[in-house]
């Protein structure tokens, strides 16, 4: 049955833009100027356009660790209301492969919302903070000073005419009036407002979409101080900061929205409990239109725990907590399950990036989670310990599984076992910039910046040593993208598990002594098995290993279809194989629309 939800974006728009300035929490008052103002903003056009290219100065070479910035023109309203300036920070490569000396790309990706088909913009090019090119690209081969440049110059005109019957063309944009440097358009995508027509939703998407909002979310922001239990609608504005001592307990149903640069953090000694159910998942969302929630709108959970870790540190963000202190195993600091994170991971600064869920020295307990449409990581965790089992992350556009600093199990030496993970990339014309690596699985033994041996002799050389069992990997061909990277002391062990769709397998970095890593009964793409790759892989799959990936990567669909994914393995695996061995535990409650 195909279903439009327009009148749930109605809802959702009262709910997230009407709330700020009328109603106080558990206040019932009359909406009618709430509905009015929701269906007005309803029907205003608005445009989502995504810009990549590439900066390169007069002598032709491309900028890296630059930094390209859009605004308004003096006077000027093209981009919607409250949008300021957006910039993005050029990197050093765009595809998997090193490209020959002199054509490493300078890219950047820029997203933009406006009200208007047509219009101009500032477009500045500029150094990023301490960014130098002093030196040479390492992530690509390590390609000499000499193939980058530093790139300033004056402020260029950007013009935008927007096609809505050829909504790809890389000449609805263009630049003038610059001096010294020049921009190519390499993609141009655009969404529009309001195209949001989902067929048969699933609990969760319901849930996610704001359909069983019975009322106006509750606002948080600041600091939150005692403990709470949180129900029906929140939205998080700015950076809410969870105190030590309050636990925050949401209940089953419950949908929390994040405007757009909003994050939350548990500091030490504070806790969560997001325990949904099948019928009644959690979700943690963007707070965004339908239809136009993207990778990175905000920035995600954040738990600091006591759970100790390789160094003492700052996590990610824009505003950095100290981390690594306390020893294991510590004391719990969040309970997940029937919960789903998605459109978290905005940038803050070069390789500076939150996730959907970031886990510094924490101690965890995740069971039916699903990490969902991340800009950056779906899940990772510095140090700590976990329980985890039925991990789902869809549509990421980094790495999926991101373990580092001595994760591992709740004792010095003993290594966490998590099962039943899939990973399902998404292909990049469903919305967003991949990263110049997304991989499905990136698991790092320790931070060795002082060249300290991995070991499992004190809390400080820890490795991370963690056990992979009954797994798939499914990838979407994205260049650089690796179905598993693992290095710098790890230990890692991968049983009964499948990987299909990636530009590259099973990879093993030994250039850190002690670097270990097994695989029993796991099977990848043909002619994926090459120097560098775990040699214990069997590398013999030649077709999509599952029964049906949803049309998601076949069809393009984007997970907008009626048919949803199944990750039950096709015949000819053995029994036991692949992250839907124990069944469809993600069957009815997780979500798959990429927008």
């Amino acid at each position: 049955m195909k279903i439009s939800f327009k009148k749930s974006l109605v809802v959702l728009s009262i709910a997230l833009m009407g709330f700020t300035t009328v109603n106080c929490p558990g206040k019932k008052d009359d909406n009618t100027a709430l509905l009015l103002a929701g269906l007005f903003l309803l029907n205003q056009p608005e445009y989502t356009v995504i810009l990549t290219g590439t900066l390169r100065g007069a002598d032709t070479l491309p900028m890296k660790d630059g930094k390209v910035s859009i605004a308004d023109v003096s006077g000027g309203s093209f981009l919607s209301s409250g949008q300021g300036t957006i910039s993005d920070f050029t990197t050093c490569v765009t595809a998997g492969a090193p490209p020959a000396n002199g054509t490493a790309d300078g890219e950047f990706t820029l997203l933009f919302k406006t009200p208007s088909l047509s219009g101009v913009l500032d477009f500045t090019p500029n150094d990023a903070a301490s960014a130098t090119n002093a030196s040479s690209c390492s992530t690509i081969g390590g390609l000499a000073t000499s193939n980058f440049t530093n790139v300033t110059g004056p402020t260029g005109t950007l013009a935008v005419n927007l096609n809505l019957e050829d909504r790809s063309n890389t000449n609805q944009i263009s630049l003038s009036g610059n001096t010294g440097y020049s921009i190519t358009v390499k993609s141009v995508s655009v969404f529009v407002k309001g195209e949001y027509t989902l067929q048969s939703p699933t609990v969760g998407e319901n849930v996610c979409d704001g359909r069983r909002l019975s009322g106006n979310p509750v606002i948080k922001s600041g600091s939150i101080s005692a403990s709470e239990t949180w129900s029906d609608g929140i939205l998080l504005q700015g950076t809410v900061f969870v105190e030590s001592g309050a636990t925050i307990t949401v209940t089953p149903g419950t949908a929390i929205f994040g405007q757009r640069g909003s994050s939350i953090f548990f500091k030490p000694g504070s806790k969560l409990v997001s325990n949904g159910t099948a019928a009644d998942p959690i979700c943690w969302s963007s707070a965004s239109a339908l239809g136009s929630r993207f990778p990175g709108d905000w920035g995600g959970i954040v738990t600091i725990g006591n759970s100790g870790g390789t160094r003492t540190s700052n996590t990610e963000g824009t505003s950095p907590q100290a981390y690594g202190t306390g020893s294991l195993p510590g004391t719990s600091n969040l309970e997940m399950s029937y919960t789903i994170v998605e459109f978290g991971g905005n940038e803050v600064a070069p390789g500076d990036e939150l996730n959907n869920l970031s886990l510094y020295s924490s101690n965890t307990t995740l069971n039916h989670v699903q990490a969902h449409r991340g800009l950056d990581d779906q899940i990772e965790a510095w140090g700590g310990t976990g329980a985890w089992s039925n991990i789902l992350a869809t549509g990421g556009l980094d790495d999926d599984l991101d373990l580092d600093e001595g994760f591992g199990g709740s004792t010095l030496g003993a290594g966490a076992t998590i099962s039943n993970f899939i990973s399902h990339k998404y292909p990049l014309a469903c919305g967003g910039s991949a990263s110049t690596d997304p991989h499905a699985l990136e698991w790092d033994g320790i931070h060795n910046d002082g060249g300290i041996a991995c070991n499992t002799g004190t809390p400080l050389a820890r490795c991370t040593t963690a056990t992979l069992n009954k797994f798939t990997l499914i990838g979407a061909g994205i260049a650089g993208g690796q179905a598993a990277r693992l290095r710098e002391g790890v230990q890692a062990t991968l049983t009964n598990g499948v990987a299909y769709g990636h530009a590259l397998g099973f990879r093993v970095d030994t250039a850190t002594a002690g670097t270990a890593a097994s695989a029993t009964t796991v099977r990848g793409q043909s002619g994926l098995s090459t120097t560098g790759t775990l040699n214990t892989v069997t590398y013999d799959i030649t077709t999509l290993p599952i029964t049906s990936d949803g049309g998601i990567n076949s069809e393009s669909n984007c997970g907008f279809a009626a048919t949803k994914p199944d990750y039950t393995l096709v015949s000819g695996f053995a029994a036991g194989v692949g992250g839907a061995a124990d069944g469809k535990w993600w069957d009815g409650w997780a979500v798959f629309r990429a927008r």
